[in-house]
Order: structure tokens, then sequence, then C-alpha cells
């Protein structure tokens, strides 16, 4: 029964059925077949891998993914395992159609509560202001590492009542009658000679300047000079805050590089603001094309001192370079050099003797400068065009507005009827004193605290208007994490929204658009679990330089949302999930990885070299292999686990509590090789079940170093080494070759990191494709596929086999199904 255990034990349950089926089919056929044939190895005596079967008595909303796992081995015949006696055939398939109908009984849920991040989208395209709304409500819970799922979007109550103080910031920032309020400090850096001076202009109404740092030139701008991550050099002001401290603060720059020599690497402008880190923004306009950048803050998520907001803005440098002619830092021992260099930051120059203007640095340029510490919106934006007429202070204008409020907030047509008990509300503050904008805000936050706006609506609703635009809503929400635009509420409103021909072309049309991003990066992490701490070794701890950890670590992990998205944007076979021979490089990979230096920040799509070990796909990738790692070394437990569960969709079993820790640093275990130590757990008993197929599995990606670095020999061990807060993990010892012989979960063989992957893509394209779409399932339709939903599934992708199975004719598939549409079975 391992196999079976292998699939199953993520799902163990003890659960006494809360309902019998209707019929006697479960006591009389399925009751003897799970103690014929399962609960040997999972009943009350042994439960292998943690899984009981034995109290089962029907099919329950709590055990009906147990069932789903059960009908999907039965179904495969792999259980029961090789080796023990074959059911028969009618008694097999009498039992797959007993549990199919027994979660068609059940149902499923219609619909979810939008995610933390779905919310913030939708108040963001309600109000038009660009505030992150989410940073202020709690995390939400996952279903198979989704956020999306249902069952985990549950409301609590210390939840609702965070959310009644974020809708009420959100609606206290608009305004319909009432004039701005607050004070807009600004400055054209292109008219200033003096900086000081400048700032002091500020003073009287209670602004002050904190640190002044940066060359003015008249008609170009603030010269911002670059400094290294770590260093405390920017420009630095306070502005005051409202004495609520709350509201919105916004920061509006015009922005561009100067770049005296070339090659220089753009400036890259840090945003602070209240404490809080904003951005991080490569900057690569220019004199004529500058960036416009706008950053709107909730005052009540930041630090509001006494003085008042502070604003911080710096330029950085996150990546070494040279300048031809200039001689680069280093502080390396040139008796004992390091290998690959130091790392060194920048050229040397006499920065007095040189002005900015011939310095070989990147100069971030200012041009100009404004901050609003209490901005208050004109609602509707004007760019909506909204046709709502012009706001006046009777009741007609109240309802004009109060409709467009509803039908955005609701993301569809709103009637009378509906509108009615919130015009009452208005009408009652008006009635109790108060003017028309707070008024009309408390029956705007009142429209948010309702179901309507928290909740999707069903595709499966019995009006078919409102079915329409809750696929519209499900369709956007899927690929672009926010409501729907005017073209979707069109043809929700047409009805159109159904026809497979007109929800492919949607599907293309939004993933084309880069608000694809909202899909790609978070389905990505939650997939691949990547928001897992990143690794970088450092081999010469008081010579190696840290200060281009954080945008090295942040490119390792956005090579593979932006591999994933290319392969979805050019609708590339999923074969290429695992090999190719391209990937997504920018400056600091292609640096990272060898390659010729890169121009930019920019992901662009790199053709590997012939003789380059690692190979395209997403498992060579060094932001994937560097979080698989402990205490040091990559880890063959992890990273076999990894790649099991998230690759090939043949998910391991978590570790039993009582199996000891096995550290390869420690004791006796000092310095064995990683197979003769992985002998004591796979010698084990409690451990073996796991270990047999994590283990052979994991030994693929040994030439993997904690960096994601290819590397061809391993030390012994390895030693912990720390100099102010800065942890290394340095090897000791003897090195020796990579051990790398594997084996794959059905006993296929491999003695190379290559090998590995062309055995998965020669003989478990199915396997990976099929984990893919459970997932991509999980995340459209905010549930597990059932019984019924695998079947789907396998439909469509075996409809794909013929071409590859292409990405994105695979998202299509799930846009298209039954389950995402919910429509009834036929």
């Amino acid at each position: 029964m391992n196999r079976r255990s292998v699939l199953l034990v993520w799902l163990a349950l003890v659960c006494p059925g809360a309902a019998e089926a209707a019929d006697d089919t479960f006591p009389k056929v399925v009751a003897p077949f799970l103690k014929e044939h399962c609960t040997a190895c999972h009943g009350e005596e042994r439960q292998e891998a943690g899984v009981r079967l034995d109290r089962l008595d029907g099919v329950t909303a709590a055990n009906r993914h147990l069932w789903t796992m059960i009908h999907e081995q039965v179904a495969a015949g792999r259980m029961p395992p090789k080796g023990k006696p074959r059911p028969a055939d009618a008694d097999t398939k009498r039992i797959l159609t007993w549990a199919a109908d027994g979660q068609r009984a059940l149902g499923v849920p219609s619909t979810r509560r939008l995610n933390r991040r779905e919310l913030s989208a939708a108040l963001r395209d309600v109000t038009g202001l660009t505030v992150n709304f989410g940073a202020a409500l709690p995390g939400d819970g996952t279903v198979a590492g989704f956020d999306t799922g249902a069952e985990a979007l549950q409301e609590a109550s210390d939840a609702v009542a965070q959310w009644l103080v974020v809708t009420r910031r959100a609606t206290d920032a608009l305004r319909f009658l009432e004039p701005p309020r607050g004070k807009t400090f600004a400055l054209d850096f292109r008219e200033v000679k003096d900086l000081r001076k400048a700032f002091d202009t500020w003073k009287a109404d209670g602004a002050s300047g904190k640190e002044l740092k940066g060359f003015p030139r008249p008609g170009v701008g603030l010269l911002v000079e670059p400094r290294a991550v770590g260093e405390r050099d920017e420009l630095s002001f306070a502005v005051p805050a409202p004495p609520s401290k709350e509201g919105v603060l916004r920061l509006t720059l015009t922005v561009h590089a100067m770049k005296p020599f070339d090659p220089l690497p753009n400036p890259r402008l840090w945003v602070r603001i209240g404490g809080q880190d904003l951005d991080f923004r490569e900057v690569t306009g220019t004199a004529d094309k500058p960036q416009r950048l706008v950053y709107e803050v909730q005052l009540g998520d930041l630090v509001v001192q006494a003085k008042g907001v502070t604003v911080s803005l710096a330029n950085k440098v996150e990546l070494p370079y040279a300048v031809p002619g200039f001689e680069n830092e280093d502080r390396s021992n040139p008796k004992e050099p390091v290998p690959g260099g130091t790392g060194p930051y920048r050229p040397q120059f006499d920065r007095k003797a040189l002005p900015p203007e011939k310095q070989p640095a990147p100069y971030l340029v200012i041009q100009t400068l404004a901050v609003e510490p209490d901005v208050t919106a004109a609602w509707p934006p004007a760019e909506w065009k909204a046709g709502t007429g012009a706001v006046t202070d009777d009741a007609a204008a109240a309802e004009r507005l109060l409709g467009l409020w509803m039908e955005r907030a609701w993301r569809r047509p709103v009637t009378a009827d509906e509108r009615a008990p919130f015009l009452k509300l208005y009408a009652t503050q008006r009635a109790d004193g108060l003017a028309f904008d707070p008024a009309l805000r408390a029956a705007f936050q009142s429209v948010l605290m309702s179901a309507p706006f928290r909740y999707m609506a069903s595709p499966g609703h019995p009006d078919p208007g409102t079915a329409q635009h809750a696929i519209a809503s499900r369709l956007s929400f899927m690929l672009w994490g926010a409501p729907p635009d005017a073209e979707l509420r069109a043809l929700a409103a047409a009805g159109k929204l159904r026809d497979p021909k007109v929800l492919d072309a949607q599907v293309d049309r939004l993933l084309a658009d880069p608000r694809a991003d909202a899909f790609v990066r978070p389905f990505v992490l939650q997939w691949l679990e990547m928001e897992q701490p990143i690794t970088i070794a450092q081999d010469h701890l008081q010579k190696q330089d840290f200060r281009f950890a954080r945008y090295l670590k942040a490119s390792m992990r956005e090579e593979t949302v932006a591999y994933v998205g290319r392969l979805i944007a050019d609708n590339r076979p999923a074969a290429e999930l695992v090999s190719s021979d391209w990937t997504m490089m920018n400056d600091a990979l292609a640096r990272h990885y060898g390659y010729p230096a890169l121009p930019d920040g920019t992901m662009r799509k790199v053709a590997l070299r012939a003789n380059d070990p690692r190979g395209g796909g997403v498992l060579g990738h060094a932001g994937i292999q560097s979080m698989l790692c402990w205490m040091g070394d990559n880890w063959v437990i992890y990273r076999g686990a990894w790649a099991l569960r998230h690759v090939l969709d043949h998910p391991p079993p978590p570790a039993p509590l009582e199996v000891p820790e096995l550290n390869p640093s420690e004791g006796k275990n000092k310095g064995k090789p990683f197979r003769e130590l992985l002998k004591q757990h796979q010698e084990d008993s409690r451990c073996s079940v796991c270990h047999r197929s994590i283990d052979p599995a994991g030994f693929a990606f040994q030439n993997f170093d904690l960096s994601g670095r290819w590397r061809d020999a391993e030390y012994e061990h390895y030693q912990r080494g720390e100099l102010d807060g800065k942890i290394a993990w340095l090897g000791v010892g003897k090195t020796r070759p990579v051990d790398t012989a594997g084996r794959l979960p059905r006993g296929e063989e491999f003695t190379t990191f290559a090998g590995f992957k062309q055995a998965i893509v020669t003989h478990y394209q199915p396997d990976v494709v099929r984990g893919l779409m459970k997932n991509l399932f999980v995340y459209a339709v905010g549930r597990k596929p059932g019984i019924d939903d695998a079947a789907e599934i396998a439909a469509v992708t075996a409809a794909a086999r013929a071409n590859g199975y292409p990405l994105r004719d695979l998202i299509k598939g799930v846009v298209r199904s039954r389950a995402f549409l919910e429509q009834p079975l036929k």
C-alpha cells in the first residue's frame, strides 16, 4: 500500500462520518472492500503513513477530498497495490460510481469571499486611488497553498472589524462637493539654486528638511548621488500630518537618469515614507522623457512622528560595475586573491575634483516633487467619463453617484430596489444634519460592507444577467487580480460569456495585458512555494560584498515568475517547464550565472549556452535551488520532496512527528556523504516510506550550490561564519565530486541532472501537466477538484496532448470548464 500512502497521506483524516449515503451501498459494498484491501495497512492497528480508513462511514464534507484521491487511485489501478488481490471489476465500478454520486449530493461551494489582494484591487477600482488597502487587512488562509480557496476565506470577527476601518479610510479620502483639504508641498528643482533655501519655504506650513542631499542644477533638476545599500545618504524631509493621523498621503515625482559614461548601470530610486519601504525602482527615463511616479499610502499604516511623516528618497547602486579608464574599489589582499573577485562596488574617483556631470556614477535626477499629506480625491475620477452630470447638493445627484458607486462596487448592474436601502441611509444621515459629502460617504461605506462587494457572485446564479457578470468577475480576478474592465462588463451585459470562442478571445486579451502579472506572480509564487528565504553564499566573509544581496535575491525569484509568464504569453508547451534552451535574465542574473553583461534590470529572453549544464526550465533556476537549502548546504530531502510535490504530482507524505532530525554538520554525521547519511532514514521503518521516493529524486540537484549556481564538487561539510550580522556558510575539509545518481518514482534511473530532466520529459509529462492543472483549478475555481472535476481535467489535458500541452491552451480549458462556469452536469 506504499504507493497509495504517498498519494493519500497529505489528506489523512480520522473522521467519524457525519452522514451516511442514502442507500446501503457503503455498509454492504464499500466497507467490505476497504476491510479486504485497505485497512490492513490503514486500520486500527496500523496506519501506514498516518492514514486511517477503517472509521470512514460515508462521503461527507469533511472527507470529500480523501474520497477524491481514493477514487483516483482505484480508477487508475494503483489501489490495491501490486502483489495484493485484485477486486472484481463490478465491485470496483460500483464503488467509483457510489463515491462520485456521494460527492455530487454534497454539492460544491458556489461563491467565496475576495482575498486580501482582491479586496485591495477592488477598492482601488471603485475609489480611483492607488493605495494598497490590503496592508491593513489580516492575512488569508490557503487551500492547497493558494489564497483563493473558499474554505480558507472565512469571515472572522476581528477581520470584519478591521474591514470597517479599511472601508472608512477608503471612503473618507473621497470628495464630491467639498474643496480639496490640506496643503500641497511642491518643488520644481529645475528652478532651485540653493537646496536648503528651497525647503525653507515649507517651514511656515510645518514641514522640515531633515537630510537635504543632492546637487541642484538649474534647468536640469536635483542630482542625487548613488550610494551602496546600507549607506545612509538620502534626501529626507518631514511634512505635517492631519491631527487625526489618518487619511491618504500622495507623493508625486518626475525623475530621470543621468549617466555621464557608458557603460553605467541605471540608478535605482528607493522610496520610504513613514518608515515603510514603498519602492525599489530602476529609473530609465531621460531628461526629455522623464518618468512620472505617484505613490499613495494610508497614514494609518505609517509611523507618524511629532514632526509629521518622513519621506526619504535615495539613489542606490545594487550591482557592481566598472568604467574603462578608472580603477575599481578593491578590498582584497593581493597575496590572497578571492576567486571571481570581491564584487567591487564602483570605480574610484575624486569626488571633490570631478563634478557630478563628469563622474563615472549613475545619478538620479529629480525634476519635480509634490507631497499632499491629506489627499481627498474628486469622485468619480474625470478619466472615467462616467456621465453622471454636474454634482449638486440634492437627492437626484446623490442617487446618480450612488448608482454608479454600487455598479462599480458590485461589479454588475443594480436595480432600484437594491439601491433603495442605501439611499434611505443617505437620507437619514442628511436628516440628522450631515452635509452632502459625509452623508454620501456613509452610504458608500455601507455598500462596501455588503456581501455583493466582498463576495464573488456565483456563475451558477439563477438570474442569467447576474451569472454573466459573475463569470466576468471570476475571469478578471483570476487573470488580472482585479474587477472586470469595460469590455468584460459589456460582454456580460450582452450575455456572451458562455460562448467558448468569446472566452478564448478574452483569455488571450487579458493575458496579453501587463496586468496579467497579477495572475502570473501570485500563482507561480504559491504553486512553487517561492516565498521562502533565498540563500546567497559568501565564500570569503570579510571580503565579499553583501550590499547587492537584496537585488540579486529579488532577481533570482523574478526569473521563475518571468519564465512562466513568457511560457504562457507565447503558449509554449508544458515540457519547457522542465527543459528548454532559454531562460529569462537581467543584469544581476547574467553576472550570477557567468553570462555576458546585460544593460539593465529588465527581464529578457536569453538563449542558453549549449554547454550550460543547468539547461532551461524552472528546476535549474537559482531562486528555487537556493531556497531549498538547510544548515549551510543544499539538502537532498528538501529538494527531492519539493520536486515530487510541485512538479511531478507525486507528493510525499509529511514526516512522522517522532522522526529525529538529521543534521549533516553535527557529531558523527560531519563529513559523511549524503547518500550514507540518508541510509539512516531509509533503514528506519518510520522514515522509509517517505525516503524511498524523496531521496533518489533529490540527488538530481546536487550540482547546485547554496546560491543556485552550478558546481562539480562539494566540501565534506560546511560551517557557519558571521560578521556584523551577516551569515556565511564556509566550505571546510576536502572536496569530492557531487553524487547525482538517483531514481524517479516509477523506477527510471538517472546519473546526471540533464538525465533527470530528460526522464521527466519522456516519462512524466502527463504527471507534470496533471499537477499543473490541479493547481490552476484551485487558483481559478477556489476549491480542490472533486471526482467529476478530475474527469474534466483529464479531458482538457487529453485534448491538448497532441500539441504538447500549450500552457495558454490549458488555461483556456480551465476557463471553459463546467466547474469554472458552474454549469450543471450534462
